[in-house]
């Protein structure tokens, strides 16, 4: 017999690490704990790099884990980034979480991020546990750090629930769900690597290989073979992630690299990027749809 939503609980969204609000931030530091101790709850996800909203609300609505975004090197201005991050949220029924990288100096995406409701920020270039501590006091309110408050994302009275008690402005909530990720990308952040994952705040570690192959002089890792000096750095970079029991956050080729990945710590894992695939998908048919027309045009044989 047909019911209404509200009488069968399949159809209902399970988002464990929700905020009371979709415009706050789910509790993406939860999730990387939980993960960190249990690899069966590893989160899944895909990097965004094309700036279309359109796009990020089909994502979230397949709910992965996570949905990364690029605004380092994606083309997102402010009110795109804005909107994208909140279209995780509220087009998964919050059981996305939003992850920016913004530029390494780009304090309005950054502001922007957090106000949308950014659940994690990745450091990008980072290189000391300095550059934690100078993110920490941006990405946390007082007395923790010195975030300003945004008047524009919420209305008193109306909407402004929180998980928590005394929290009528979702600073506590927020304090307690942003994850801060640094990015190792160059040979001086994986020498301070020790020091940055030992860094109070830290929640996840990042690796970039191209931006790493490129400092250290390396041919880059795309279509090719790994550089020995690539894998041996990205080998250390997984052990120095064990050591100080960070989850690794990184992404893969193809889904049956998962295994492995998450062999090695990984915890969080983009299984596509968005260009990549798009790109890779339409190449497969054009080359098979050539072939095809070449060969409708060969001399039949009687």
């Amino acid at each position: 017999m047909d019911k209404p939503y509200a009488e069968q609980p399949q159809l209902h969204v399970q988002a464990p690490h929700r905020a009371a609000l979709l415009s706050n931030p789910g509790n993406l530091e939860e999730a990387l704990r939980q993960a960190q101790a249990d690899s069966s709850k590893t989160l899944f996800g895909v990097a965004h790099g094309i700036p279309s909203v359109y796009l990020t609300k089909m994502f979230a609505a397949l709910q992965p884990d996570f949905i990364w975004i690029d605004a380092e090197h994606g083309m997102f201005d402010r009110l795109a980034l804005y909107d994208a991050v909140q279209a995780v949220q509220y087009h998964s029924e919050g059981k996305t979480m939003a992850i920016v990288r913004p530029g390494k100096h780009d304090e309005d995406k950054l502001v922007t991020a957090l106000d949308a409701g950014a659940a994690g920020i990745v450091i990008a270039h980072c290189e000391s546990a300095q550059e934690i501590k100078d993110m920490l006091a941006k990405v946390r309110y007082p007395p923790v750090g010195g975030r300003s408050f945004c008047p524009w994302t919420f209305v008193p009275g109306v909407l402004d629930a929180s998980l928590y008690s005394n929290d009528p402005n979702n600073m506590k909530l927020a304090n307690r769900h942003i994850a801060i990720i640094p990015q190792i990308e160059s040979v001086k952040g994986l020498e301070n690597l020790e020091e940055i994952a030992a860094a109070p705040g830290v929640s996840a570690l990042m690796f970039g290989p191209n931006d790493y192959c490129a400092d250290a002089g390396l041919p880059g890792p795309n279509g090719g073979q790994l550089h020995p000096d690539l894998m041996a750095a990205m080998g250390r970079f997984a052990a120095i992630g064990v050591k100080y029991n960070k989850p690794l956050l990184g992404g893969v080729p193809h889904v049956d690299a998962v295994p492995m990945l998450i062999q090695q710590g990984y915890r969080i894992i983009s299984l596509m990027f968005d260009n990549w695939a798009i790109g890779h998908l339409f190449n497969g048919s054009l080359v098979k749809a050539r072939e095809y027309a070449a060969q409708s045009a060969e001399p039949k044989t009687e």
